[in-house]
């Protein structure tokens, strides 16, 4: 752990743990699309990261810890996300579905059926945006 890691905040760490799993997600297939990989550049600078941090990260997404968002809305934005880049080349295969699982746990949902997988992929498919579909889940 560098020391600049060491006084970064909680948010950002938060943050680059959201990316990490973010690639995690894209990789599972075996292949990280253009569309992923523009999604994640997008997403990350959403949420305040550098090109640089994002590139790190995408590089190298061992050893990025992973805090769990605090409100329910926070889980549910950060399922937005998942969602979106699984879908975003068109395939959901098994190895997807099987990570995102445990990324809903591990971010605080009880289950994937918890974590309102389909109605996510409803609302990215009629087109509506992150902050729409959260709002019509809470």
């Amino acid at each position: 752990m560098s020391i600049a890691s060491f006084f970064e905040s909680g948010e950002i760490t938060q943050d680059k743990g959201h990316v990490k799993n973010l690639v995690l997600l894209a990789q599972a297939d075996g292949h990280v699309s253009d569309d992923e990989l523009l999604l994640i550049h997008k997403i990350g600078r959403k949420v305040g990261l550098t090109y640089a941090q994002i590139g790190g990260i995408i590089d190298s997404p061992n050893g990025i810890e992973v805090i769990p968002p605090v409100s329910k809305e926070e889980r549910l934005e950060h399922m937005v996300d998942m969602v979106d880049i699984i879908h975003s080349d068109g395939i959901i295969d098994a190895r997807e579905m099987n990570l995102l699982s445990k990324f809903a746990i591990q971010i605080g949902f009880t289950s994937i059926q918890d974590a309102h997988v389909a109605e996510i992929l409803d609302g990215i498919n009629e087109g509506k945006d992150r902050e729409t579909i959260v709002s019509e889940l809470i």
